[in-house]
C-alpha cells in the first residue's frame, strides 16, 4: 500500500490541495507551521478510506492514486454525484462498476489504516468510531473472527503490546525493550475484569456465566486465561469516575503469576499479533477495567508496575508494537506527532526504529507529522513534504524541499527551508548580533560617532564572553556580512517562500560581486 498522489477540495483548509509522495519510500514526514494543514491531511486520508470501507458517499471532493498489492488504483470521490465514486484500476480509462470494486475490495483497499495522535484532541479518533462499534457488536454477537480495517491506537494498547512482545521470545524485541525501556523481564500480570455495561443481569445463550455471559472468541480467551490464573477472585470495588462519583463495580481478578504462564496462554494464538488482537478484543468488549503488569527494570531494586513508566515510554512502545503487528499487511500508517513525549535521543533514533520494525515489508507506508528537527536529521528530501499557505492564493500547498536535511545538523535544519527560523540563537543575542552588524556597516563607511564606537566595543566584549567573536573572521566573509547588512531584505525574520528565494538570489549576487572584486584586485 503506497500512496502516489492526492487531490482534496473542500475539507477544512484544504481547498484545491494537491500532494505527490515518493511511493518508493517507506516514510513520508510532513513539516510545516501550526495550522498549515498537516493534521487535516492525515484526517482527510482517514475519512477517505473510512467511507470507502463503509461504502458511504464521500464527504468532500478528492482524487487519490495509490498502489495496493499488484494494482494501480485511482479513485475519484464527488459527494454531489449519484454514485459518489469512480474507480479506475490499472490505468484503465473506463471506470469500474462499484459492485465489481467491492467484490474485490480486499485487493483494492488497504488491509489496515492505523492511526495514532499524541495530543488531547479526539477529532481524529472519532472517525474510527463506526468501525469500533461494528467490531464491538461482532464480538458481542460471538462472531469467530471479527475484522476491522481502521484502527486507532491508545495508550492502553501499550500494555497489550508489552504482553504480546514477552509472550513470544523474540530476541530483537527483548533487546529493544532492554536498550530503550530498561525492561529486562516481565514478572506478573493481573487482569482486573469488570461487569460490562451490556450485561443486564440475565443469562445469554452461548455465553459463559463466569464472564457475565461473554460469547465467541472473547469467551474462549477468558476461559483460557481462567485456567492459567492463580485462584480467580471475584470482588466488588468502588471505582473512581471523577471527584464526585465512585460507584460500586463487580470485578474479577485473574492473576498470571509469571512469564511462563503468559507464554502458555499466548501459544494458543500462534503469533504475537493474534495474541494482541485477543487482548484488545477483550478490552473492546468492555470487560477489562485495567491490567496491572509488573516488570523488572535495570538499576531498580525489586519490580515496578508498567503504569510507572513515563508517557513517552508507553507512547514509543504503543506505536512500534502496533506497527510491527500490522506490517506485511498492505497497511497505511498515519502518525500525528508521535514523537511528542520522547527524549532527544529517542527522537534522534526514531526513524531508524520505525525502519527496523517494518524494514522487511515493502507493502506498507508510514505518513507522519513532526515539529522536531531531530526526527528528520537522517532523511532525504524525497521523504519530506513541507506544508505552507501560499501568500497570494492563501491555499495550502505541499512541496518537496530542494535539498536533504541529512548532514545539516539541528541548527542547519532549523534555519533552512524546513523550519525557517532566522537563527537558533536566543532573541536577545540575535538582536545583539544584528546591532553589531549595523554598527560594522557604519564603521566600514567611516560614519561611526564616538558613542557608537564605545557601543561596538562593548558588544564585541559581550559576544566574546558568549563565545562569538569576529576579530579573526575571514576577510571575505567580513565583506559578505557588511554587504548583506546593508540590504533590508535580509532583516525579514519570518520568511515566506518568495522572500527566501529572493534572499538566496541576493546572496548569490553579493558573492559574485565579492569574488569579481577579489579577482580584479589580483590583477
Amino acid at each position: 500500500m503506497r500512496i502516489d498522489k492526492v487531490k482534496i477540495n473542500g475539507f477544512k483548509n484544504l481547498r484545491g490541495f494537491e500532494i505527490e509522495l515518493d511511493n518508493s519510500k517507506l516514510n513520508t514526514v510532513l513539516l510545516g507551521q501550526n495550522a498549515a494543514g498537516k493534521s487535516n491531511f492525515l484526517e482527510a486520508l482517514v475519512i477517505i478510506f473510512r467511507d470507502l470501507d463503509l461504502r458511504v458517499n464521500p464527504l468532500f471532493e478528492f482524487e487519490i492514486e495509490y498502489q495496493c498489492k499488484t494494482n494501480n488504483i485511482r479513485i475519484v470521490g464527488n459527494p454531489t454525484s449519484s454514485s459518489g465514486y469512480e474507480f479506475f484500476i490499472n490505468n484503465n480509462d473506463t471506470s469500474m462498476p462499484k459492485a465489481a470494486f467491492y467484490r474485490n475490495k480486499s485487493e483494492y483497499l488497504p488491509r489496515y489504516v492505523f492511526s495514532y495522535y499524541s495530543g488531547v484532541s479526539n477529532r481524529l479518533e472519532e472517525h474510527f468510531d463506526t468501525h469500533q462499534r461494528r467490531f464491538y457488536k461482532d464480538l458481542l454477537d460471538g462472531k469467530d473472527d471479527p475484522m476491522r480495517h481502521l484502527f486507532y491506537a491508545r495508550l492502553i494498547h501499550s500494555h497489550f503490546v508489552l504482553m504480546a512482545f514477552y509472550a513470544f521470545g523474540n530476541e530483537n524485541i527483548k533487546k529493544f525493550l532492554n536498550e530503550y525501556l530498561n525492561i529486562t523481564g516481565l514478572e506478573s500480570v493481573l487482569f482486573v475484569l469488570k461487569r460490562p455495561d451490556w450485561f443486564k443481569g440475565k443469562p445469554i445463550k452461548g455465553g459463559d456465566p463466569r464472564f457475565w455471559y461473554a460469547k465467541g472468541v472473547v469467551k474462549d480467551f477468558l476461559s483460557n486465561l481462567w485456567d492459567l490464573s492463580l485462584a480467580p477472585i471475584p470482588s466488588k470495588e468502588k471505582v473512581r469516575l471523577d471527584f464526585l462519583h465512585s460507584p460500586d463495580q463487580e470485578q474479577l481478578y485473574l492473576y498470571i503469576s509469571n512469564q511462563e504462564k503468559l507464554e502458555q496462554l499466548a501459544t494458543k494464538y500462534l503469533t504475537n499479533a493474534n495474541f494482541f488482537k485477543m487482548l484488545e478484543s477483550t478490552y473492546i468488549s468492555d470487560l477489562i477495567q485495567e491490567v496491572r503488569i509488573k516488570v523488572q527494570k535495570k538499576n531498580v531494586d525489586g519490580h515496578v508496575t508498567f503504569k510507572e513508566l513515563s508517557e513517552g515510554e508507553q507512547q514509543l512502545l504503543t506505536v512500534l508494537g502496533l506497527l510491527r503487528f500490522t506490517k506485511e499487511e498492505e497497511s497505511l500508517m498515519l502518525l500525528d506527532e508521535p514523537d511528542t513525549h520522547l527524549n532527544p535521543l529517542w527522537k534522534w533514533n526514531y526513524m531508524s526504529l520505525l525502519e527496523k520494525i517494518v524494514n522487511e515489508d515493502n507493502s506498507s507506508q508510514i505518513i507522519m507529522t513532526t515539529h522536531d528537527p531531530l526526527v528528520i536529521g537522517g532523511l532525504t528530501k524525497e521523504e519530506i513534504r513541507i506544508f505552507y499557505s501560499d501568500e497570494v492564493t492563501k491555499q495550502i500547498k505541499a512541496t518537496e524541499p530542494d535539498f536533504d536535511p541529512k548532514g545539516l545538523g539541528v541548527a542547519g535544519i532549523l534555519t533552512s527551508d524546513f523550519f525557517g527560523l532566522p537563527s537558533t540563537l536566543d532573541r536577545e543575542t540575535f538582536n545583539l548580533l544584528n546591532r553589531r552588524n549595523d554598527l560594522i556597516v557604519k564603521q566600514d563607511s567611516l560614519q561611526l560617532n564616538n558613542d557608537e564606537k564605545v557601543e561596538l566595543n562593548k558588544i564585541f566584549q559581550e559576544l566574546a564572553v558568549l563565545g562569538i567573536n569576529t576579530t579573526d573572521r575571514d576577510p571575505l566573509f567580513e565583506k559578505f556580512l557588511i554587504a548583506m547588512s546593508k540590504i533590508e531584505d535580509f532583516r525579514v525574520e519570518n520568511l515566506n517562500n518568495d522572500q527566501r528565494a529572493k534572499q538566496n538570489t541576493l546572496a548569490q549576487e553579493i558573492l559574485a560581486t565579492i569574488i569579481k572584486e577579489e579577482k580584479d584586485d589580483l590583477h
